[in-house]
């Protein structure tokens, strides 16, 4: 099933904030769904793709359905082999099944430093739980979301309180200066971020006509019928998980993919590197997954890293429940 064109740009632009590009200074809260199994899966078990250098996939079973939205947990050490540094990109998604979480959290608790993604002022911690301003409409359009998908915010379930927590993100004033630097204001921003849209549908529509593929028709969805089905949420997250799936790295343009990604990762960085300093050995920077292309590249060229293994973790179950009985 494809969601018309209007609607699924609209939920994409929303989960791709949400699930790939960064934390707020004032995250939602989701709604609760039951906890359907987390297990880690190892590299090389079937995804949708080849899943050399993704960070995001859609696992399926024989039939080719989809079951699971998983991330992965990728390990870099020193390519000349010396030396006890272990750096592991940890991607994720800003909201997912509580078990995803709570399986992070675990993990999280080895490394001398985890790295973590806010966009807040320097220092900021999140308190356990989470915090909501329920009059912002931004995170009340994020808790519909989550509810909407059955999901929970990372905010919610993360210990962000752990002694081993450091702060790795710019500030909105250093975003705010790293505009102004580049001669951008709210409007240069939007009508660039629309051109690179743009730009990037009529490069697609550019390659289909090339290889002769037929136009998808999208198929009309049924508000109502989808209101009443008791895999509505699950519809909804196979869905968006195809459309994050399609978009392959992380699906902004340019202008977006430098303000949110490139300038935030080269903060990250630079807290990497003081970490270095201090000799911790077993570091982990834990951001969502549409950073972590450019996060690998920088610890390739810059740190002399190579990829060491992989582990998949299921974040969003998408198995259809069976018939009530």
């Amino acid at each position: 099933m494809r969601l018309p064109k209007a609607t699924l740009c609209l939920l994409a632009s929303l989960l791709t904030l949400a699930c790939g590009t960064g934390l707020l200074a004032e995250p939602p809260a989701g709604v609760a769904q039951g906890d359907p199994s987390s297990i880690a899966q190892e590299e090389g078990d079937k995804g949708e793709k080849s899943d050399a250098g993704r960070f995001l996939r859609i696992r399926r079973d024989a039939a080719g359905e989809p079951v699971a939205l998983e991330t992965a947990v990728v390990r870099y050490v020193p390519a000349s082999g010396e030396g006890e540094l272990v750096v592991d990109l940890i991607a994720c998604v800003h909201v997912a099944q509580p078990s995803y979480y709570n399986r992070l959290n675990k993990r999280l608790e080895q490394y001398d430093v985890v790295l973590y993604e806010l966009v807040a002022p320097h220092g900021t911690r999140i308190p356990r739980g989470g915090t909501r301003d329920s009059l912002n409409p931004l995170v009340l359009l994020q808790v519909m979301t989550e509810s909407a998908l059955e999901l929970q915010s990372q905010t919610e379930h993360i210990d962000y309180m752990q002694e081993n927590f450091v702060h790795a993100d710019m500030s909105p004033d250093d975003m705010a200066k790293a505009m102004r630097e580049r001669g951008d204001d709210g409007v240069t921003l939007f009508l660039s971020a629309t051109a690179d849209m743009m730009r990037q549908h009529n490069l697609r529509e550019l390659e289909r006509q090339k290889s002769g593929r037929p136009e998808a028709e999208a198929e009309p969805l049924d508000p109502l019928a989808l209101l009443f089905d008791p895999n509505r949420a699950v519809k909804l997250k196979r869905m968006l998980a195809e459309q994050f799936d399609d978009l392959g790295s992380t699906g902004l343009g340019n202008t977006l993919d430098t303000l949110l990604i490139k300038d935030r990762n080269e903060a990250a960085m630079r807290v990497f590197q003081t970490e270095l300093a201090k000799g911790r050995k077993r570091i982990a920077i834990l951001y969502g997954a549409g950073h972590m292309a450019d996060f690998e590249a920088r610890l390739l060229s810059d740190f002399g890293l190579k990829r060491d293994r992989t582990e998949w973790l299921s974040a969003w179950n998408l198995r259809e429940r069976g018939p009530a009985r």
